[in-house]
Parts: C-alpha cells; structure tokens; sequence
C-alpha cells in the first residue's frame, strides 16, 4: 500500500480552480499517511490491573490529569508496551477528523496514519533528528520522539542528553549544518538528506482505530456478494429439494418394485424374485408361453383338443392311434355311440368307418386339417 505525508496531499489536486478536474469525490485511492508529530502526545502510564479489553474504557481517566482537553474530545491509542508501562499516544478527535476530511478532499481513503517522527531511521544508541518544512523531528526509541520548533527542541535534546546514563550518539539530518547548535556539532553524524516519505519503513502503530478504524473499501464482490449470497442459499434450498424429492422417488419405486413382485408370484409359480431380476423372468416366462401355444397349434395336438367334443362320454376302447403330419386316424371299439353323434369340427374334414376284426366291430375314426385353397 502507498505511504504519503499529510501535507503532501495538496500535490493530488490536479486544477484547484475547477472542482469539476479534482480527484474527490473519485474512487478513493488507499493511503497510510504520516501525520504531524506536534499534534500528538506520548504518555507512558502502569500497566492497568483490568483485563486488556478493559483498558479502552480506563485509558481515558488515567490521563485525565496530563491531557490538555477533556478526555472524551480526545482519541487514545495504546502504542506499545513493555514489563511494567505501557505506552498511550494522544490526539484530539478533531484532528483525527480534519486529517480524514482532508484525505477524502484529496481522493485517499486513509487506511492508516502514524506520527511523522517515526519516518526517522532508528537503533538502540542513537538519538535521530530531521527535518519537516520548519519542523525538527526526534526520534529516540522505536515509540518515543516528539516534533517542534528547533528553539523548543533542541532545549529538549539537551534534556534527553543530560538525563541519560550514556549519552547517545546523534544522527542529524538537516539543509544547513548551521542550524545545529556549535556544541553539538562534535561527534554527531550530520548530513543534508531529507525524509523519504514514501519508502520510509511505516510502523505497526496505527492512530486509526477505534471510533475512527477505516471503512471497508467497496469492491466488486461488495456489491456482488449478495447475489452470491441469494444463490447460495437457493443452491442450498435446491439441494435439500432433490434429496427429498430423491428420497420420496425412492419410496416410490420401493412400492412399484413390491407391487411387480407380487404381481409375478401371482401370474408365475416358484420363489419370489428380485426386483432387478423380474424383467429378466417375465421375459423368459412369455417366450416359454409361446414355445408352448406353438406347440398346442401343431397338427398332432390340435387334432387331439379337436376330439375332446367328439370323444366325450363315447365309452370307446381305443385300439391304435396313428398321428402324422397331415392328420390322426384312431381306432376304437365299442364306438357304437360315435355314430349318433355329430362328427362336424370347424376346420377338420372328419370320416368313420366300420371294419369287422376278430369277430368285432372296429370304428375308424379320421381327423384331416382342411388346408385352404385345396379342394375335398
């Protein structure tokens, strides 16, 4: 993400005359921002007593006697910590929200902001100073540093190197040697490079929390997310809809799969079969039943279920029977009967004859098809 200064913004408003040509009001590009350490108090209190989520609320009234301002126009945030302090950084509200304003004004959402002493280069040992537009910069830890006229901060720099057990080294980056003081000029390290602010490394403090935590910026999905959402939920609804469509379907299918069985037990003798297997016997079922009405259709036994109306009740002694291919001849004894009797079946040429054999009396009784197209 781009790091910028605060007051470099100005440079993103392309025509100041015509707000039809500025930037905001655009697409909001997302910035971390550095912001002018003057504005910002540091304050190291004891560590509360009250569990970490409560210090929020408690923060504010263990600094009611340092801050200049009431504590609720005020905005807290806690920068680090060690054993026994922790550290609290300190800014009116009102600047946080002119400081916002003014990055919307320039088309930056500000997705950070931290101050601008912490541009500085640091390591144990060395106390660093630069410059900011007639503002000196110190920084002498990775939390601690300040911003403010060079009268007023080189007074504190005496401080900070009076009070210390062994003085650290200074590291001073200003346009004009001379406006460092004669003596501290020897042994510091000073140069005229000025503070990169768009590759100075950003810090993890962050003044951007709480009330004051940055919006989520719109994307795509932000506006697509509840299209996705609705079809997720009709995915959800149109899945559960097929597993009990598929459950009822199954049920159904139980039930034909009972009712086919039950309907072939009772058509077909045997054991009971399984449903994949049905088709499979019904089919070899009804080409037995065919085989078997072929058969009844040949001339020999359809010759033999055409005498049934003949031969019933006929008190005959059948002697021989002789059956071919065109027909059946049959004789009996005792056949007396078979001559009061009609001997016309549809579509079979019938004839009886009498013979005289070993002294009795012998009935011949011929059955022929009658093929079509042949004369008698």
């Amino acid at each position: 993400m781009s790091v910028d200064h605060l007051f470099n913004l100005d440079q993103r408003f392309s025509d100041l005359t015509d707000p039809l040509k500025s930037v905001a009001g655009s697409n909001a590009e997302p910035l971390t921002l550095w912001v002018p350490s003057e504005a910002i108090s540091l304050h190291s209190v004891d560590i509360p007593t009250a569990p970490q989520r409560k210090w929020a609320e408690l923060l504010p009234w263990m600094l009611e006697d340092r801050v200049l301002q009431p504590v609720d126009e005020m905005h807290f945030v806690v920068a680090g910590r060690d054993d026994k302090k922790i550290q609290i950084m300190a800014v009116s509200r009102q600047d946080m929200l002119e400081w916002i304003r003014v990055a919307e004004n320039a088309g930056v959402s500000a997705q950070a902001m931290a101050p601008d002493f912490m541009a500085l280069p640091w390591e144990p040992g060395i106390l660093s100073i630069g410059w900011r537009d007639g503002i000196l910069l110190v920084r002498q830890s990775s939390n601690d540093g300040f911003a403010a006229t060079p009268e007023v901060a080189w007074t504190l720099v005496d401080s900070i190197l009076n009070d210390a057990t062994v003085p650290p080294r200074l590291s001073i980056s200003l346009p004009d040697e001379g406006m460092v003081p004669e003596y501290l000029r020897s042994g510091a390290d000073i140069n005229d490079s000025t503070v990169d602010w768009e590759f100075a490394h950003f810090p993890a403090v962050n003044l951007m929390k709480g009330d004051f935590k940055p919006k989520a910026r719109e994307t795509a999905w932000t506006f697509w997310w509840p299209t996705a959402a609705a079809a997720a939920v009709l995915l959800f609804i149109l899945a559960g809809y097929f597993q009990i469509a598929s459950k009822d379907l199954e049920k159904q299918v139980e039930s034909r799969e009972k009712v086919y069985v039950t309907s072939y037990s009772q058509l077909f003798s045997g054991p009971k079969p399984k449903p994949s297997k049905i088709k499979e016997l019904v089919e070899a079922k009804i080409e037995q039943l065919f085989k078997q009405q072929q058969s009844l259709q040949s001339t020999p036994i359809a010759v033999l279920s055409a005498l049934d109306s003949i031969m019933v009740a006929c008190q005959c002694e059948l002697k021989s029977i002789n059956v071919d291919g065109e027909g059946l001849e049959m004789k009996v004894t005792n056949g007396s009967k078979l001559t009061k009797k009609s001997l016309n079946i549809p579509g079979y040429q019938t004839s009886l004859k009498q013979e005289q054999q070993d002294n009795s009396e012998l009935f011949v009784l011929s059955i022929r098809p009658v093929v079509k197209g042949r004369s008698n």
